[in-house]
């Protein structure tokens, strides 16, 4: 007996439930797979779907940024064999990865290697004291961001490593010195401060501190208004999965403040890092700590050989050249204010390894520019209010 023909309509509802059925059995694998790790995307399917291409793209497709920073440092350092430049590479890229941290929200992982090593989220410096064998030394802090952590160069080619080789040369028979790099990646001159507070409420006082900022505090502009870590939207997520956090968030934040024109957001900026240091100032003179705050050179000020440079940025943030002159000009009023913003104008060589992040040689110059100004003297004493 000839069956009846199944209509069309109960067809597509058949194969509709079906794809259903499907996609929520994908996406409850999806979300076992996802399990407490809180996937990034709210449907963890999606979230399947992109990692799987990440992974495709990394495996079988050419990553132009990674041959363009190999090359990179094949110019920098051409007198070092291409595997020792290729490990460097390999070994930054390993340490770039951000942990969390009280207070100041977030840290550089530790990691152990032959040219990057971080432990306690101190970056380490080759050489860390100017003379090995002594027991007292001057303890001088380095903080800042990226520039100042060196990122992309080894623990011998960073601002603070360099700064021991310099002191060691103009004072051969100095108070011998001990640095620490305290330099983190997005850093700016407000997590700067919290860090110098928590660190002075472990117990852990140094005798000076150097604070290197200009870049952060300029191209991340909504952490500079609003004081706020860069990686704010995504703890946000984090504490509330599927909330109201702005998912757009991380890029509004290289953003000038909504509704505002650039030369008054650029002031309001300016303003920011002046009262952070000024406020670092006085924590810092409270407790008889010598601080120096420099301003530093970056690529989009006053670096006319940028056209001819065939490793930095030449995008153009109008930004800079709005706060640089401000801190130029304000550096001549306080006097624990450095502006070394100028220092590229007659930079002819390779002061860059990568868009934004100084050579070796260039944090050699950068190093013996902040020795030039800083005054050692005898420990000094803390001051007990009575």
């Amino acid at each position: 007996m000839p069956t009846k023909p199944v209509p069309v309509s109960k067809k597509l509802l058949y194969y509709s439930i079906m794809i259903v059925v499907l996609l929520m059995i994908i996406e409850l694998c999806s979300r076992a797979y996802y399990y407490q790790g809180l996937s990034p995307h709210p449907i963890a399917s999606i979230q399947v779907l992109k990692d799987f291409r990440k992974l495709v793209r990394k495996k079988f497709l050419p990553d132009s940024a990674t041959k363009r920073l190999l090359n990179n440092h094949y110019l920098i350092r051409p007198e070092l064999p291409r595997a020792e430049n290729d490990r460097i590479n390999t070994e930054t890229a390993l340490a770039n990865q951000a942990v969390y941290e009280p207070w100041v929200e977030f840290a550089f992982r530790d990691i152990q290697s032959k040219y990057v090593n971080v432990k306690d989220h101190i970056r380490r410096s080759v050489p860390e004291r100017s003379d090995s064998l002594s027991t007292d030394s001057l303890t001088v802090f380095f903080l800042g961001g990226s520039t100042m952590y060196g990122f992309n160069v080894t623990d011998a080619e960073t601002i603070p490593a360099c700064f021991v080789k310099a002191y060691q040369k103009k004072y051969p028979h100095g108070t011998p010195i001990h640095v620490v790099n305290y330099g983190t990646p997005s850093y700016f001159s407000y997590q700067e401060l919290i860090l110098l507070v928590d660190r002075i409420l472990h117990d852990q006082k140094p005798d000076m501190v150097v604070m290197l900022d200009g870049l952060n505090d300029c191209l991340q502009a909504r952490s500079s208004y609003a004081r706020e870590p860069l990686y704010k939207p995504g703890f946000g997520e984090f504490i509330n999965p599927g909330g109201d956090n702005d998912r757009t968030q991380f890029a509004d934040f290289y953003e000038l403040p909504a509704g505002m024109k650039a030369d008054s957001a650029c002031t309001l900026i300016y303003q920011r890092y002046i009262d952070n240091i000024r406020h670092a100032r006085e924590i810092a003179g409270f407790y008889g700590i010598s601080l120096y705050c420099f301003w530093q050179p970056v690529p989009y000020y006053n670096y006319p050989n940028r056209v001819n440079d065939p490793i930095c940025t030449k995008s153009s943030p109008e930004r800079f050249g709005y706060i640089y002159p401000l801190v130029k000009n304000k550096a001549r009023e306080l006097d624990y204010l450095f502006f070394l913003g100028d220092m590229l104008e007659r930079e002819k060589g390779l002061p860059f390894i990568d868009q934004i992040h100084y050579s070796p040689d260039f944090n050699r110059a950068v190093a013996e520019n902040i020795l030039q100004v800083m005054s050692f003297k005898p420990r000094p004493q803390l001051f007990i209010r009575k």
